[in-house]
């Protein structure tokens, strides 16, 4: 047993070495457009006290921490290093979470090897992005949590409560986890007695840290919790655009995970902790198929953890399954974006976002050899990118990061 144990240890080292060291090798010269290039141009400009809603006041804060500690080493490469560590630490911890659940060591190296080299994971890995910081302490919670059902042993819910507050602190759509919480709470409340007190104050003294901006007068109460701009998206209903989300939902599923989302179906077999694992997805689901916006993708992560959990468990029912196939991953990837670069589809992908890699950008995760933001400016001006007005808003920070690299 020992023996197994330390060879499932060693393979899971040398995986992650080799992911952490293939997302180094992924990483673009410069950062990706969008909230990437912003959260790199704030970190570098230094601390931010606001606790809207896309701020991410813990992450964008460490930013700026570690720049400051850090100022020698250039802010790109090392906020991407951040998401990679981040990466690296929460597979190694979902690994743990995936044991907790009753999926082998086997199934669960399998798991992470999945997660790890997909798109999605992969892409979030090697940009300044908060998922895969705010995954990390998804994991610590769950685990955390997943502990305190077994153990009974009030020091996991105190555990679990910090982390819960913690994930406030980092994103905003840990609202979501209040059924998972509550839930908790009610189910083992003859068990939690006066912890249950203490336990929900520390999550409520670190949340109030993002009341501190509110009272300062920054941004009013509601903008912790939504933005003007993605408002209308939540309150709207319009079936055909649920239907629509849910067919992209899908999609989505089937390329990051491919053949292995089957397994998903088989592991639903097992009832182990399934009333809680239900009730910490849906409110994701439901807000994933709801929020029709273009990045809706990266709010998927937390539901793939929950349905790893289900993977991991359906993986087991076929022991004989070969321990490297997840590495398969990369090929489907390439493969797809070098046929689809052949179809009237790919090229017109690559004239519309030619800017940011075109099809290759779209389809596979690595951003190494992705045009620079130097060739953005080109573009800019030759293409007419100034008539799109996302790009209009994202050009003063290109200009800036191009002078910040210069310094």
């Amino acid at each position: 047993m020992n023996s197994s144990n330390n060879k499932y240890q060693i393979y899971t080292f040398l995986y992650l070495l080799f992911l952490a060291v293939t997302y180094a090798l992924s990483t673009g010269k410069d950062p990706a457009l969008g909230d990437s290039l912003g959260f790199t141009i704030q970190g570098y400009n230094g601390f931010e006290f606001q606790s809207n809603a896309t701020n991410h006041f813990l992450y964008s804060n460490f930013l700026a921490l570690l720049h400051t500690i850090l100022p020698f080493i250039n802010v790109h490469f090392l906020f991407v290093g951040v998401s990679i560590l981040s990466a690296v630490i929460a597979l190694y911890y979902l690994q743990k979470l995936l044991h907790l659940n009753g999926v082998s060591k086997k199934s669960s190296l399998i798991c992470i090897m999945i997660l790890g080299l997909s798109f999605t994971f992969w892409r979030q890995s090697i940009i300044t992005e908060v998922y895969t910081f705010y995954l990390l302490f998804v994991i610590l919670f769950l685990i955390n949590l997943f502990k305190y059902l077994q153990e009974k042993d009030p020091k996991y819910f105190y555990y679990l409560s910090f982390f819960f507050g913690i994930l406030f602190l980092i994103h905003i759509q840990t609202i979501l986890f209040i059924p998972l919480y509550l839930y908790l709470l009610v189910k083992n409340f003859r068990f939690l007695k006066k912890n249950l007190i203490y336990g929900v104050l520390i999550t409520v003294l670190l949340f109030s840290i993002l009341l501190i901006p509110v009272l300062m007068g920054r941004h009013t109460f509601t903008s912790i919790f939504t933005s003007d701009i993605y408002a209308n998206f939540i309150f709207d209903f319009d079936i055909t655009v649920i239907f629509k989300s849910i067919i992209k939902a899908l999609g989505y599923l089937i390329y990051n995970f491919i053949f292995f989302a089957a397994f998903l179906f088989w592991g639903l077999k097992s009832k182990k902790h399934i009333d809680y694992i239900i009730i910490g997805v849906l409110p994701f689901l439901a807000f994933c198929i709801k929020y029709n916006i273009p990045d809706i993708y990266v709010f998927h992560l937390v539901p793939y953890v929950f349905f790893l959990i289900f993977i991991g468990r359906g993986l087991d029912r076929f022991p004989k399954i070969y321990l490297l196939l997840p590495l398969i991953l990369p090929f489907v990837y390439f493969a797809a974006f070098k046929i689809a670069a052949h179809t009237e589809t790919g090229k017109d992908i690559d004239m519309e976002k030619g800017y940011k890699g075109g099809i290759r950008y779209v389809l596979f995760p690595p951003l190494h050899n992705n045009p620079d933001l130097s060739d953005f400016i080109i573009k800019y001006k030759e293409d007419s990118l100034y008539k799109r007005p996302e790009l209009k808003a994202m050009y003063p920070l290109v200009i800036e990061w191009e002078n910040i690299k210069k310094k």
